[in-house]
């Protein structure tokens, strides 16, 4: 066999390799040829203060990675892992993310090549734990490497979230029978606002103001959305329904004569608008001064309903207005915030709810305070 031959099949041998074991990126070194190495990536992690979300029965972890490649040369992210230390640094857990398998789970972050000079926002994909694992201080390795290159490089961040104690005494702003349409669960558009998207960058967005947001829909008894087909908006249940204050507190912002979308028709949003009007994204809405940092935010609500003005006093459980379908929404509901100020750059805050009831099938079980995410099914009387 000559030499040539050996070199063609030797490549031919780890290309089936690489198909074989699913690697995401599966570098061949060049014969005879100095490898280069990836060059320095920053990595930050957003917000600065990362507060963690305690339920019942799970623990949950809401924040970003921004990544910066300050080298010369691409830069492609190979795995993620996490060590978890409790408060006496002991370590409690271990996961990753890595290019095994066929069908790798690296491949559910996307965009994992960091051009020369580029930022790129990575969402944490370790969301999610039991309740009994302290998380006191969180290692994130990250490995990178030259496209086709090698060797591998790492990068690390470390960080420390703390449980959130909501300081205000939140009740559920809707009653009877309702549905978390979309939260702010991993999947959830609240979620996922990537502020180095072009279109987030072109209206100044850099911070995720609605990480913790809630969109909530009122029901039938059998928890269905709407009557019919749904067309209209008077289909929906969730349609001039009374919106309530979810706590104590002074009325800081409120617009209520934004036209409301009409479902199979026209829409009312302009997202350039947001450029001169930052709340545009929230068509009618009431922000709510809570006193002590926290303020809450209602929006989507129907034109010509709000029943307060800026620096009315109310109490939890007041009435406010009623729903709609204004500002960036495409169905009737009132979407619900706990945020750190007013306009878009603050911080979403994780709320707690008091007094509420959670349908699961022939269970229905009663919650004194917690939390509540997409998909859930619940009461308030």
């Amino acid at each position: 066999m000559t030499l040539s031959s050996f070199k063609h099949r030797t490549l031919l041998c780890l290309i089936a390799l690489a198909a074989l074991f699913g690697a995401s990126w599966f570098y061949l070194y060049p014969l005879n040829q100095q490898s280069e190495i990836a060059g320095p990536v920053n990595i930050s992690a957003l917000p600065q203060q990362i507060w963690l979300e305690a339920a019942e029965h799970h623990q949950a972890l809401n924040f970003d990675f921004l990544l910066e490649n300050q080298g010369t040369t691409p830069v492609g992210i190979d795995s993620i892992e996490l060590k978890a230390y409790d408060s006496n640094n002991k370590l409690v857990l271990r996961r990753s993310i890595d290019s095994n398998g066929f069908a790798p789970s690296i491949e559910t972050l996307p965009g994992r090549v960091l051009a020369p000079g580029s930022r790129s926002l990575v969402f944490n994909p370790f969301h999610s734990f039991r309740p009994d694992v302290e998380l006191h201080r969180l290692q994130f390795v990250f490995s990178l490497s030259i496209v086709n290159a090698a060797p591998e490089t790492t990068a690390s961040i470390t960080i420390e979230p703390r449980l959130y104690q909501s300081k205000t005494r939140l009740l559920l702003p809707l009653k009877g029978k309702m549905m978390v349409h979309d939260g702010h669960d991993y999947y959830a558009h609240h979620r996922r606002l990537n502020t180095e998207h072009p279109a987030a960058t072109e209206l100044g967005l850099t911070q995720n103001f609605m990480r913790f947001s809630l969109d909530l829909n009122s029901t039938d008894h059998n928890f269905a959305l709407f009557r019919g087909t749904g067309e209209r908006n008077e289909d929906w249940y969730a349609w001039n329904a009374p919106v309530y204050a979810a706590g104590d507190g002074v009325v800081a912002q409120a617009v209520g004569n934004v036209p409301d979308n009409i479902r199979g028709g026209s829409s009312f949003f302009r997202p350039e608008q947001v450029k001169t009007d930052a709340m545009h994204f929230y068509g009618n809405y009431i922000l709510i001064d809570h006193g002590n940092g926290e303020f809450s935010l209602l929006g989507h609500l129907q034109r010509g309903s709000l029943l307060v003005k800026p620096g009315d006093k109310v109490t939890a459980g007041q009435m406010l207005a009623s729903m709609g379908n204004s500002g960036s929404s495409n169905n009737p509901h009132p979407h619900y915030e706990l945020r750190s100020g007013a306009g878009l750059h603050v911080e979403g805050l994780p709320a707690n709810f008091n007094h509420y009831q959670r349908h699961l099938g022939s269970t229905v079980l009663p919650v004194a305070s917690g939390p509540i995410d997409t998909g859930d099914l619940l009461e308030n009387n």
